[in-house]
């Protein structure tokens, strides 16, 4: 049995586990050190670069998108400083 934290995310009765709603990849267990996003395949391309956005955009400014390593489906995307770390959600309960 799951529980669902976001639209791309679950985390498991049986052992807490954060993974993939789509195929049930374990993207990190409970009570480790290491956050979900640490382990998720990383995408990051400069926002200047992408379609639609002014050639005036911070040329350090960074998308960077989450994808599950079991089976390609994105969990999540920010934007930040390319030397900003991570921005972590924290799921209570």
């Amino acid at each position: 049995m799951t529980n669902r934290i976001s639209p791309t995310l679950v985390r498991r009765e049986t052992d807490r586990s954060v993974c993939c709603a789509e195929c049930g990849h374990e993207l990190a267990q409970a009570g480790s050190s290491s956050h979900w996003k640490d382990l998720a395949v990383l995408k990051s391309e400069p926002v200047a670069e992408l379609p639609g956005w002014s050639a005036s955009v911070h040329p350090d400014l960074v998308l960077r998108q989450f994808v599950c390593n079991g089976c390609g489906q994105l969990l999540d995307s920010e934007i930040a400083l390319s030397e900003d770390p991570f921005l972590y959600d924290v799921v209570d309960g």
